[in-house]
């Protein structure tokens, strides 16, 4: 089976001891197939946090929801959760693994990443739209924009039941490393990102949507 990198988007609570919820965190590297774990809180919203695990495959990580061990991590967390949904997301990401996910202390070249969702019906041919988001990313990173890092990932989660809107949908999941927000901002405002973008919506088949969020991400 392929690596896999998964994705935890919770919210939590604004007293919540972000460094103890990191400690917790880190005990997932002991788990059998954990390859790296790393966190953050968005830069859009403090209150929501992002775990990202490097998996040896998805089925190593279904074996961890299946334990004992598995039980005690989600006690050991849950006072910290501000309560609704928790989302779970498993992307077969190229390269493997993401290293524009290493941010804060890990030795990498990428301040921020850009953590693109794009929606897409459970349908669509997954090999035109992965290939169209390559096209989106190379357009990008060729571009010349300020800040952009030249680090990426893309990849098609396994589950093909994601809620967007009350709809079913598959998630193209798209990393883009930057400097900073702020530079991403201003090549978002040119010209030039605005004529990519729209090529990459027209190229894209089954595209109902897509959200954007900012991490700068720190290795446990």
């Amino acid at each position: 089976m392929a690596p896999v990198t998964e994705f935890v988007l919770a919210t939590i609570k604004p007293d919540a001891d972000l460094p103890s919820l990191y400690t917790t965190f880190a005990t997932l590297k002991s788990q059998p197939g954990s390859q790296r774990v790393r966190a953050a809180t968005l830069h859009e919203d403090a209150q929501q946090l992002r775990l990202f695990v490097d998996w040896d495959a998805v089925s190593d990580q279904h074996a961890f929801r299946a334990s004992a061990a598995y039980s005690s991590f989600i006690s050991a967390i849950a006072p910290s959760l501000a309560g609704g949904p928790t989302t779970v997301l498993h992307a077969e990401l190229a390269p493997h693994p993401p290293t524009v996910l290493n941010n804060t202390n890990d030795g990498g070249k990428t301040g921020v990443a850009e953590v693109l969702f794009t929606y897409f019906t459970p349908s669509a041919d997954p090999t035109k739209n992965l290939a169209t988001a390559q096209t989106l990313v190379s357009g990008l990173s060729g571009a010349g924009f300020a800040g952009i890092r030249g680090e990426s990932a893309v990849g098609w989660t396994v589950e093909r039941d994601v809620d967007y809107k009350g709809e079913k949908t598959r998630v193209l999941v798209v990393l883009i490393g930057w400097e900073s927000v702020e530079a991403h901002r201003a090549a978002r405002a040119t010209e030039a990102y605005g004529k990519i973008v729209k090529e990459f919506q027209g190229a894209a088949e089954g595209l109902r949507g897509f959200d954007i969020s900012h991490v700068s991400t720190k290795t446990l």
